[in-house]
């Protein structure tokens, strides 16, 4: 009789505990897409607030263009500029889009990597498009001082911010493959 019992009561801890293991790996399943959701949240608003900017001030400058009549002399080169950013800018909120709408995770980490080879390949394109512009402009506009030292301001301002968003973009990318992967090892365990 006692055995029965025994062998009755260890069934009901085993299902207790199976039970519990499953509530759990459901909560972390949550836990974890909740986490993608507001990462990709965070990346999302940062590119739109980026495209918005980048858009107004090429509706500025192409209002000073008109202004101007034509006479500033960099004008070409800063729209296009300008409009390169915006152009990658826009790409990047599509693909922040289609991750955030993908259920299927394998293609969810492959638009991640997408976006972070967009992302890589921007910086060093843009930087190489930007650099001969500004010794081009440093070099016209040597014998002005004021402008010279603008210029160096803008500059370091514009590196040291693209520094920090780089980082802050790269911390997320990598926050989210490997939120990804977790999902994906957590619902092949569920499966089994």
């Amino acid at each position: 009789m006692e055995l029965e019992e025994l062998q009755k009561a260890w069934k009901e801890l085993n299902e207790r505990v199976s039970q519990n293991e499953l509530v759990h790996q459901q909560q972390i399943i949550e836990m974890l897409s909740r986490q993608k959701e507001s990462c990709l949240q965070r990346m999302l608003r940062m590119d739109k607030i980026a495209s918005i900017f980048m858009l107004g001030v090429t509706i500025l400058m192409f209002v000073d263009f008109i202004h101007l009549n034509g006479k500033l002399v960099f004008w070409p080169a800063i729209f296009g500029l300008l409009l390169y950013a915006l152009t990658v800018n826009f790409a990047g909120v599509i693909l922040l889009t289609k991750i955030k709408k993908e259920t299927n995770l394998e293609m969810q980490i492959k638009n991640i990597l997408r976006y972070k080879m967009l992302i890589n390949w921007s910086y060093i394109i843009g930087y190489l498009l930007v650099t001969p512009f500004i010794c081009i402009f440093l070099y016209t506009y040597r014998h002005l001082w004021w402008l010279m030292i603008t210029m160096f301001g803008l500059v370091l301002a514009g590196v040291l911010t693209d520094y920090f968003l780089f980082h802050h973009v790269s911390d997320r990318i990598k926050e989210l493959t490997r939120v990804n992967k977790e999902l994906m090892e957590l619902k092949e365990k569920h499966k089994e």
